[in-house]
């Protein structure tokens, strides 16, 4: 450590240019913590299981032309007409897309005429083929049965008595309790759970409830409907592309749109995922940017110091020497806008916390993006610690 005097000195007649490298990589670690921090919370999130069978489910949608559209009687034809196709595992109607971004959603209660201390929740009016269209898994309880369904206008309310719910959803309503045979309250209508399913995420893959999902055994006669259409592995692209074409043929008097269910999951996602792409090239530009500064730093003041080293040199000192000695000054630098930028990212995110729910930031997580910047920032000096090494006594001496 006999050179650290010398370098404490050399770094106090440049603290200027030292100190906006040390503000330079505060500013990065700062950015970069946070960043990743945020990078991590949205990939966990896009990587949350669904509870369905994404990859090989079709949603087809239809608006009817006619206004006394029976509605009732075309979701009866179309199903049967659906189920019998090639490749097609089973299908159903439902009211809303899961995974869409557009749903419906209520508050639910397990006492009746209760105001407050419920939960929230997605819920879908579907047919008792939901389950195995989706490929949900019903842990407790049994499906809907024919005799449950009902068949109301879209100007009806059509309470419910029966509902299958998430587990999740049971596990708010009914703390350390078994919701099967229980009944949650909308009001005071009395909702029997006869069924649990393990998981299903619901609409809005960004809702803080999201997983709280209610199934209610219905069929509303509004002028459009959502199919989901289940295929067999691999061959959902295969049934895609006759679908449309197989549900006009039968009835002509509406208007079809079909996409495979991870489209509108991609979609739901896409904010994510751009935030990732975002912030991942900024954390990169910023690590380039300084890296540049410091290689640029470090060579301007070898190209001062030519004579210096050569002396050293000279005076026995060798290439390991001039190395460390570059290397030091850097890491003193680094450690500099290290203790300056974990500060800084501590205090950034205590904000980011409170006024934008993000994660809080862990000491673990910061540490490692200081370890990064630390190895971006000797990695960006080692060449011209090298360069600087290899300068020979007799040339750096030579005008001396």
């Amino acid at each position: 450590m006999f050179e650290l005097k010398p370098i404490l000195s050399t770094l106090w007649h440049h603290k200027v240019s030292a100190l906006l490298i040390a503000l330079q990589l505060a500013l990065t670690l700062v950015i970069l913590s946070n960043s990743l921090l945020i990078v991590t919370d949205r990939i966990d999130k896009m990587a949350r299981p669904t509870g369905m069978d994404v990859e090989n489910i079709i949603v087809a949608d239809f608006l009817a032309i006619p206004q006394d559209y029976d509605m009732a009687g075309a979701v009866r034809a179309d199903l049967e007409m659906l189920r019998a196709l090639p490749n097609v595992v089973d299908a159903v109607h439902s009211h809303q897309v899961p995974l869409s971004g557009s749903g419906s959603a209520n508050s639910y209660f397990a006492e009746p005429n209760q105001n407050i201390g419920g939960e929230n929740a997605n819920y879908y009016r579907t047919g008792p083929e939901f389950i195995n269209t989706l490929g949900l898994n019903l842990v407790a309880g049994r499906n809907f049965t024919p005799a449950e369904m009902q068949v109301y206008a879209s100007t009806e309310r059509g309470e419910a008595h029966v509902a299958i719910i998430t587990r999740q959803l049971a596990e708010k309503l009914f703390p350390g309790e078994d919701a099967l045979g229980k009944s949650l309250y909308d009001g005071d209508n009395p909702i029997e759970i006869i069924g649990i399913v393990e998981r299903h995420l619901g609409a809005w893959l960004g809702w803080s409830d999201a997983g709280n999902v209610a199934f209610f055994p219905g069929l509303q006669t509004t002028q459009g409907m959502d199919y989901l259409v289940r295929t067999e592995d691999g061959k959902r692209d295969a049934v895609l592309q006759t679908l449309a074409d197989k549900l006009a043929e039968r009835d002509p008097d509406r208007v079809i749109r079909v996409k495979s269910l991870s489209n509108h999951m991609a979609r739901s996602y896409a904010r994510d995922n751009l935030m990732v792409k975002v912030l991942s090239t900024v954390g990169a530009m910023l690590s380039f940017i300084v890296a540049l500064g410091i290689v640029g730093l470090t060579s301007f003041w070898i190209n001062q110091r030519t004579k210096q080293i050569g002396v050293r040199r000279a005076l026995g000192a060798t290439r390991a020497n001039i190395s460390r000695y570059f290397l030091l000054e850097n890491s003193l630098i680094a450690g500099t806008g290290i203790a300056l930028g974990a500060a800084a990212a501590l205090i950034a995110n205590q904000y980011l916390v409170r006024d934008y729910s993000q994660p809080v930031l862990s000491l673990t997580s910061l540490a490692i993006c200081a370890l990064m910047i630390l190895l971006v920032s000797l990695g960006a000096a080692l060449a011209p610690a090298l360069r600087a090494a290899n300068i020979s006594p007799a040339t750096a001496t030579r005008s001396v």
